[in-house]
């Protein structure tokens, strides 16, 4: 069974042709391996703790989202 009690962390992923995604995981190792799960081919070229984006641009970006989908 597995511990669910771990806290997931937001990390962005750089791949060696500079493109960011935004995973989150638990560690590093899980952060890789849910990620070249997902895109296969792409070669990671660096891990780091962190977002994306900042919390007001999250915010904005959910308030957006609803509008547009209750159009």
């Amino acid at each position: 069974m597995k511990n669910t009690n771990t806290a997931q962390t937001d990390f962005i992923v750089t791949t060696t042709n500079g493109t960011r995604w935004a995973e989150t995981g638990a560690s590093f190792g899980e952060v890789r391996r849910k990620f070249w799960g997902k895109k296969a081919g792409m070669t990671i070229a660096n891990i780091e703790r962190g977002s994306l984006f900042t919390h007001e641009e999250t915010e904005e970006l959910r308030k957006e989202k609803i509008e547009l989908s209750c159009r």
